[in-house]
């Protein structure tokens, strides 16, 4: 892509620059009508216009040039201030000198004076109209370059977006795929084929709907719930009736938009540090809630993880949760992860309710 300054101009441009030096020609020889001759003035004035037209693409390249060397503005001001007030002079001369041709000048000297006099004393009309089409042209390019770099970060926070998902997709799926293989191991072991085949299954379904692309990095809520569904699912063959799992979602949250793989690292968290360890088990529990326009989303674990391994109690996966969360609603979420009432262990999310519906929208 051509740097925004050296972006050809569309016809629409052209056409609409056209106009503009028109209407100011008519504008300016609807001034003349007042006059006793009127015909002179309105041909210094066709003149002068044909010339400040004509000089305005002197001061396209100029504008051009000085955008290209990156020149301070107050350098900028000035050069196309004395270009424009040059520019005008001759344009002002040019009008003057097509009045006095089609007025039969004669060959006195004072009356080239005349001409010259008129055509520097009516240097500031078309000046200002130059100065004020250079002006139109800066705010216009100020305009492409805000655009353009409005395109260049959102496409930047586009793949970051997309790295942090794929990283996040890379730190979940290995661990999680050898703690299954071991268990699917066990149960081979053990003899118990029809369990080892559910537990291939899930693992394929698992992988499945995690590798899988999502738009914006973006899934509802029953897509979200349904894949940790399938995680606790295999983690209930592995670890027994020591993983009791309650998962309720209200009806208005379903729809609900969420970063992909939101909650996963919050339940793998509850059930390696804080159920599996315990001999007798726990009772991990997951809540979603619509409350105005907020959604909120809180993960219960009953074993408090930080109490036998205080060093997880901030882990990778709570810190990288915590930083999706502010890098993509900024000041508009909270997020809480401690010890709560009942010695457990409690993750609380809220974050802005967005449906998929007005997501598409």
């Amino acid at each position: 892509m051509a740097p925004p300054d050296k972006q050809p101009q569309r016809p629409q441009a052209w056409l609409i620059q056209a106009t503009g030096w028109l209407a100011y020609g008519l504008i300016s020889a609807l001034g003349a009508l007042p006059y006793r001759h009127a015909y002179p003035v309105v041909l210094y004035f066709a003149g002068t216009t044909l010339a400040a037209f004509l000089a305005s693409f002197v001061m396209l390249a100029l504008c051009r040039r000085l955008a290209a060397s990156r020149k301070s503005w107050p350098t900028a001001i000035a050069i196309i201030a004395v270009c424009s007030y040059a520019l005008g002079m001759l344009c002002s001369l040019t009008g003057a000198l097509l009045e006095a041709v089609a007025g039969h000048i004669g060959p006195e000297a004072s009356q080239w004076r005349s001409v010259a006099l008129v055509g520097f004393a009516n240097a500031f009309s078309p000046a200002i109209m130059l100065v004020a089409w250079s002006a139109l042209y800066w705010a216009t390019q100020h305009w492409h370059e805000i655009r353009l770099r409005e395109r260049q970060l959102l496409l930047a926070e586009s793949l970051a977006r997309d790295a942090e998902l794929k990283a996040l997709r890379y730190q979940i799926t290995p661990h999680f795929l050898f703690n299954t293989l071991n268990g699917i191991s066990t149960l081979v072991g053990e003899g118990d084929a029809q369990a080892a085949r559910r537990m291939i299954a899930l693992l394929a379904n698992f992988l499945r709907s995690t590798m899988e692309p999502t738009p914006q990095g973006d899934v509802t809520m029953v897509q979200e719930l349904a894949q940790v569904q399938q995680y606790v699912e295999i983690e209930q063959i592995r670890l027994g009736d020591r993983l009791l799992v309650s998962i309720h979602c209200d009806l208005e949250a379903k729809d609900a938009l969420i970063p992909h793989l939101l909650l996963q690292p919050l339940v793998e968290n509850a059930i390696r540090h804080g159920i599996a360890p315990s001999i007798d088990g726990g009772t991990l529990s997951v809540m979603v809630k619509v409350d105005g326009d907020t959604l909120k989303i809180s993960v219960h674990n009953s074993i408090n993880g930080a109490r036998s391994n205080p060093a997880e109690a901030s882990g990778l996966g709570l810190a990288n949760t915590a930083a999706r969360l502010a890098a993509r609603y900024l000041d508009d979420y909270r997020f809480c992860a401690a010890a709560d009432a009942q010695r457990g262990w409690l993750v609380a999310i809220e974050i802005p309710r967005q449906a998929a519906m007005a997501s598409a929208a």
